[in-house]
């Protein structure tokens, strides 16, 4: 008879970020190779709180031997080469996450900032506000990653062992190109990142250059197909990267695929009621009522865009380009050109 597994032992602790939405969770689990699941932002508080979290676990940053990153983006990866100095430990990352880790340096700064402006402007923002998004975007990145000197890169498919588990890693793209997902078959025991959340719908963000490799990317039909991926698991648990865990990941599931279908039904109607072309941006205005603020600004067109590229792969909007911003109009529309928005 098959020995019966014990529960593996896993500890989380809510780090806070200086911006929304506002904690960030982080795993532990100890063992002979203790180990950190997206130890939070790079900030004086957060390190307080992860120091004091685990001191109440009976366990010192210093301990750490193994850093694993679901995604790149500072929430939860910014504390990673901070703790990898004292504690020595190996990070594990997914490959297309390389940049995102680097954010810190002058070089890759300015490399995003290029970037920043071609998303921007293709998505009809003015110069004013793209110029401080893009300020406020990149100060973000240096005030809220530490220096990393070196990555273990994942890919997928790779099997991380602990002492009572494994998990499995998943490359589940969309919510950044990079994002993993760790599964335990064993338990059914799903680490989500940011795939996957309670209370919100995870947004997905553009990449303001393909992956290396490749000739493209498209964030909302990588996403789609993560989560038909996630929705196939044997998942019992969903442990997520913000809010409570889900112990119903299907029906999680379901209900984001219905909200995602909601907001390409609202796009739809939109481009159905304005100007006959029309900005990625003026679509977002529409769809959220304003969205000025950096951060909202940047995920918001990131969610338009997303949209609009699967519409357009699948033939239902048109779209131009002019020595200025993208534009779009359903097909069947009047294809007279007017004033853009």
């Amino acid at each position: 008879m098959e020995r019966m597994k014990k529960p593996a032992t896993i500890e989380m602790i809510e780090v806070p970020v200086p911006f929304s939405p506002g904690t960030t969770n982080c795993y532990f689990i100890p063992g002979s190779t203790p180990t950190l699941i997206d130890p939070g932002v790079y900030s004086p508080e957060a390190f307080k709180r992860l120091q004091s979290g685990l001191r109440e676990l009976g366990a010192d940053i210093a301990d750490i031997e193994r850093i694993i990153l679901t995604h790149g983006h500072a929430d939860h990866a910014g504390l990673a080469g901070a703790v990898a100095a004292l504690g020595r430990a190996a990070v594990f990352v997914h490959r297309r996450e390389e940049e995102r880790m680097l954010v810190w340096s002058e070089k890759v700064r300015k490399q995003k900032a290029e970037g920043f402006h071609d998303f921007f402007g293709q998505a009809g923002v003015s110069q004013n506000i793209a110029a401080k998004a893009t300020r406020v975007l990149l100060d973000r990145f240096r005030r809220n990653f530490s220096p990393i000197s070196e990555m273990v890169f994942l890919q997928g498919g790779e099997l991380l062992s602990f002492d009572q588990f494994e998990l499995r890693v998943l490359h589940t793209p969309g919510h950044t190109a990079g994002s993993i997902c760790l599964f335990d078959d064993s338990q059914g025991l799903l680490f989500a990142g940011d795939s996957l959340h309670a209370k919100i719908v995870p947004y997905i963000s553009t990449e303001c250059e393909a992956p290396v490799g490749e000739p493209a990317y498209f964030a909302l039909e990588q996403y789609l197909e993560t989560l038909e991926v996630l929705g196939a698991l044997p998942a019992r648990c969903a442990l997520p990267g913000h809010g409570p865990r889900s112990l119903r990941p299907g029906e999680l599931i379901g209900r984001l695929k219905r909200n995602r279908a909601r907001r390409r039904q609202r796009i739809v109607e939109i481009l159905q009621s304005g100007t006959p072309w029309m900005s990625q941006f003026a679509i977002l205005e529409r769809m959220f009522l304003g969205a000025a603020a950096a951060g909202v600004l940047y995920m918001g067109i990131s969610e338009v865009r997303g949209c609009l590229e699967v519409m357009e792969k699948e033939g239902l909007v048109a779209a131009v380009v002019d020595g200025g911003p993208k534009l779009y109009r359903l097909n069947g529309q009047n294809p007279a050109r007017q004033e853009a928005n």
